[in-house]
């Protein structure tokens, strides 16, 4: 066997060993293939471990093979968005994940309802800031409208970003 024929591309990671059989003297080049066994569902599978079938996985199939897996993390984080009576509930966050975008911190917060009304207030005020943000005392109402907790709340329902919408 050539030298040449068994070597991989570079971006690929190599295992070079020296055979001790028969005699050989030239180093084997072999690209590095591991396969990982683990419980990646968080569901049971009622078939035997000899029954499963291996997944090939690569680059160019990574999403496609997380997609058909339908992996969603469920759990609680603790409140720190409220101040006051609601900030020691717990806020249940169900996230799906469908491929490697849906781990991007924007894609976490469209799964995330009280995080997504959060970010679609953001967006409201910063296209009011933009053209009107120079104006002072536009400026001083909305800085008023936002400490004082009615005058905030009658803001937010009249863009349509209610706080107690359920």
């Amino acid at each position: 066997m050539s030298k040449e024929a068994s070597v991989a591309p570079k971006e690929r990671v190599n295992v070079t060993f020296k055979p001790a059989s028969n005699g050989a003297t030239e180093d084997v080049e072999l690209p590095l293939k591991v396969m990982v066994l683990g419980d990646f569902t968080q569901r049971s599978d009622d078939r035997k471990l000899e029954d499963r079938q291996p997944i090939s996985i690569d680059k160019s199939n990574f999403n496609d093979v997380l997609e058909k897996q339908e992996l969603s993390l469920n759990f609680n984080v603790s409140n720190a968005l409220q101040d006051g009576e609601d900030s020691n509930a717990d806020i249940p966050v169900s996230l799906k994940v469908k491929n490697m975008k849906d781990f991007d911190p924007a894609s976490i917060v469209e799964q995330v309802p009280e995080l997504k009304g959060l970010m679609n207030l953001r967006e409201a005020l910063v296209s009011l800031k933009g053209p009107l943000g120079n104006v002072p005392s536009f400026r001083k109402a909305i800085e008023q409208a936002l400490v004082d907790e009615t005058a905030r709340q009658k803001l937010l329902n009249e863009l349509g970003l209610s706080e107690n919408k359920e």
